[in-house]
């Protein structure tokens, strides 16, 4: 009996290891998970935005600044959570119980002394930006490290089985009740801790989905040689997140110190507004390109064509909509926001320059990681952290706008000469990645000209009207062209057999 019951226990956690068995039904597996991690982050996108057009009404932008000023530098400490062994996890092709359970203490470990570090954060930063109110708020965003921790073993083991559709609906409801948290905490005038009540429903209601949907348990047990080559793999990834986090908030940190809470506020909220149809679109394709590439490093031509068709699908959609948002900033702006941050559609507009290119840029990580060159990864991210901070000290003399118009410069700057960095001894070039990216973004810039002169000969037209109008003349402008060439037609035909482009190379 007791043998039996061993023999259970044993097959339950097998089969959270054991990925042969997705072989035969691949395919199928990576075409249902794409779909439902497309419309899972679609939905996620609606109850987004619902969000935020209800949040900034109900929140001063100074109150954002101030949550901002704290997350800017608690993210740092963040980012050892993970150590990137769900990366890990994922990329290897053999793994488990003991190993999955060490690296379990080693993330919960580290998530508690990281949550003592934020707490203790809290003078260091009251101190930095004179501000009294950022002790609690601080102390408040230290308690939840310790429930994420927990869980990034049973997303990585859900993830490795390509079970999207469980970690979507988990995402969706963990969303949704944190939206319902910061609502109604915002309506009974709670201020800032209407923010951070999202970010803590949200890690709670998370935690508390993946235990409970995931029945994969730790054992207890710590054995540090059984995970060595999986500390490796994710010193890199965890080296690159380091000096990304760095340059990627160190604009927060200078707008806080030296421009205040109200100038963070409308950056941070612009910055955030800009991102999330980027996010909604890049997050799914990314968790079904990870895996794919992953298991095609060691066949060069399907990996080719794989990552160029992942890199068109993301410049096809990610380049008009960035293009739309620039020319209609403020009036998205308005739409979403209120007229109270008009102030900052100004600052969305320039934003937009970089983000036409950032995210068919992002691929070369996806690129390093699933290849196996995580230190060459982690290289790429100091000598980008230090040209992206340098352009923020350089910007800021100019105040805020300055630092958003030099950082879109170091990003052109900077584009080429990282792709044959990243590139090299991979089975991409710098012609594959242009080859996919040039259409999409000259049939977008077309479709721009043509709806900022409409914008133009319509100064006075209503702001839903306009934007409607707009959508409709910005996408046939975008979508006639494909259909002037045999190639073109070709490639936009790709984009209609998206489910086939998800799964094909995963057989």
């Amino acid at each position: 009996m007791r043998d039996m019951l061993a023999l259970r226990k044993k097959a339950k956690y097998t089969k959270w290891f054991n990925t042969r068995h997705l072989t035969g039904d691949l395919k199928a597996k990576s075409i249902k998970g794409g779909i439902n991690t497309m419309l899972s982050q679609f939905l996620s996108f609606g109850m987004n935005i619902l969000s935020t057009m209800v949040m900034a009404r109900l929140v001063a932008p100074e109150s954002f600044g101030l949550v901002g000023m704290v997350t800017a530098f608690t993210g740092f400490v963040l980012i050892f959570k993970d150590l990137g062994f769900t990366s890990a996890v994922v990329q290897k092709t053999i793994i488990g119980q003991k190993q999955i359970s060490t690296l379990f203490w080693f993330n919960l470990g580290v998530s508690l002394i990281i949550s003592l570090i934020i707490v203790a954060l809290g003078p260091f930063l009251v101190s930095f930006y004179n501000e009294p109110r950022l002790l609690n708020i601080t102390l408040a965003l230290g308690g939840t490290v310790v429930l994420t921790g927990s869980v990034l073993q049973h997303g990585a083991l859900m993830k490795r089985q390509m079970r999207f559709k469980r970690l979507s609906a988990i995402h969706l409801v963990a969303t949704a009740i944190s939206i319902i948290i910061g609502i109604v905490m915002a309506l009974l005038k709670f201020d800032y801790w209407a923010l951070i009540g999202i970010s803590a429903g949200y890690s709670l209601s998370y935690t508390i989905l993946l235990w409970v949907l995931c029945d994969w348990r730790p054992s207890f047990n710590f054995q540090f040689d059984r995970v060595k080559d999986l500390l490796r793999f994710g010193a890199g990834v965890t080296g690159f997140d380091l000096v990304n986090y760095f340059s990627r908030n160190a604009d927060n940190a200078l707008i806080g110190r030296y421009f205040g809470s109200v100038a963070l506020g409308l950056y941070g909220k612009s910055y955030q507004l800009l991102m999330l149809p980027i996010t909604q679109l890049r997050a799914p394709l990314n968790a079904v390109a990870l895996p794919a590439l992953s298991s095609l490093k060691n066949q060069f031509e399907r990996y080719r064509e794989f990552y160029i068709r992942y890199n068109f699908t993301l410049a096809f959609i990610s380049m008009p909509v960035v293009v739309f948002l620039m020319i209609f900033s403020k009036e998205v702006v308005e739409l979403i926001l209120g007229e109270e941050w008009l102030e900052a559609s100004r600052i969305f507009q320039l934003l937009a320059v970089s983000a036409l290119i950032q995210p068919v840029a992002g691929t070369t990580g996806v690129v390093m990681i699933t290849m196996g060159y995580t230190k060459r990864y982690f290289i790429w991210g100091i000598v980008s952290a230090v040209v992206t901070i340098s352009a923020f000290l350089i910007g800021m003399n100019w105040g805020v706008d300055g630092m958003v118009v030099a950082y879109a410069i170091s990003n052109y700057l900077m584009l080429v000469p990282t792709l044959i960095f990243c590139f090299k001894g991979t089975p991409i070039s710098l012609s594959h990645f242009f080859r996919a990216c040039i259409l999409p973004f000259a049939f977008s810039i077309f479709a721009g000209i043509v709806c900022w002169l409409l914008k133009q000969a319509l100064p006075d037209f209503h702001l839903i009207p306009l934007l409607i109008l707009g959508l409709v003349v910005g996408s046939v402008c975008y979508l006639v062209p494909w259909s002037v060439s045999s190639y073109s037609r070709h490639k936009l035909k790709q984009i209609l057999e998206i489910k086939q482009f998800l799964g094909r190379e995963r057989r």
